[in-house]
């Protein structure tokens, strides 16, 4: 038993190390992160023309960063942002062609919480 619950701590140890942790789900609850490290990618389908998609909410940062950028269907960005320690208000909103919009959400070293909405206008 002891060497179970040793190899458990190793391996959540070597997460964190790697990773990072992350309890949540983007979009649909607070997600609160450890140390993370990484991309995350979102997609977001857009089926009429000139509707508006992306997200909306707040990142609260004790340490690292967190850079979100919203992609159109042809790989351009339409709205990015950057989250530094502190606590800031996002709204990425990204206009245009029909098709799949891409959040990329990418950390460096980033514990704190990142509460995102999806929006459509």
């Amino acid at each position: 038993m002891r060497f179970l619950l040793l190899a458990l701590v190793a391996a959540v140890l070597l997460l964190y190390l790697t990773f990072g942790l992350r309890f949540g789900y983007v979009t649909l609850t607070p997600t609160h992160l450890l140390n993370a490290q990484g991309e995350n990618h979102y997609t977001f389908e857009l089926y009429e023309p000139n509707q508006k998609v992306g997200v909306t909410g707040t990142c609260a940062v004790r340490s690292g960063q967190a850079t979100l950028r919203l992609l159109d269907p042809s790989g351009t960005q339409v709205a990015g942002q950057s989250c530094p320690k502190g606590t800031w208000s996002l709204s990425l909103l990204g206009q245009g062609e029909p098709g799949i919009y891409r959040l990329v959400v990418a950390f460096d070293h980033y514990t704190g919480t990142l509460n995102l909405q999806e929006t459509r206008q």
